[in-house]
């Protein structure tokens, strides 16, 4: 029994090994090339947007509330037939006045001319009421001025006024709380010559 086992493992042995040689190749097999796949066209179709219709803008709905126009500001001169002293550093000193009455005249007038620049029920002496528009105010007191035949200028603080470059008045013709100031109060110096 052994002669057989040790022929039937032999015979099993050589029968493995001849098996192995024909499974396993002995030189490596060449890789076969793979064909590239051939380039696909992709059509590229270009196309313009059509022009959108032109829209109608609506118009602005009106404003039930318009915001109110700034007021302009004071003028600096009226019309007045002389020319400009030009002056600048004119000396001033209080002396005696001699536009007051035209001054405070000027002013009554704008008072009865344009009564909505004013609140009467505000005052701070009999005549001198609060002013609501200084621009209007100034403005109109300058105009009635010029129709007496009188120059006048106004800064912004005082009223400047002339009927010659020999000398002017200062007037100042509004307080500092908005109140219309008349009287030998608003007289405040005479500049010699005329500094405008």
């Amino acid at each position: 029994m052994s002669l057989f086992v040790a022929g039937s493992t032999a015979a099993l042995l050589v029968g493995c090994n001849t098996l192995r040689e024909k499974l396993m190749p002995t030189e490596p097999t060449p890789a076969e090339a793979t064909p590239a796949p051939a380039p696909v066209a992709v059509p590229v179709i270009l196309t313009t947007a059509p022009t959108p219709a032109p829209t109608a803008t609506p118009a602005p709905a009106p404003n039930p509330n318009p915001t109110p126009t700034p007021e302009a500001p004071p003028p600096s001169g009226g019309s007045c037939a002389l020319p400009p002293s030009n002056n600048p550093n004119a000396p001033c000193s209080m002396q005696s006045t001699s536009f007051l009455g035209q001054v405070d005249k000027a002013i009554t007038q704008v008072t009865q001319q344009q009564p909505n620049i004013f609140d009467f029920n505000n005052k701070v002496c009999e005549n001198c009421y609060y002013v609501k528009n200084e621009g209007k105010f100034t403005a109109a007191v300058i105009a009635n001025l010029n129709a007496m035949g009188l120059c006048a200028h106004y800064d912004g603080e005082e009223l400047a006024v002339k009927n010659s470059n020999s000398f002017n008045e200062q007037f100042d013709i509004l307080l500092y709380t908005g109140h219309a100031r008349r009287g030998a109060g608003s007289y405040r110096a005479t500049c010699n010559p005329s500094w405008f």
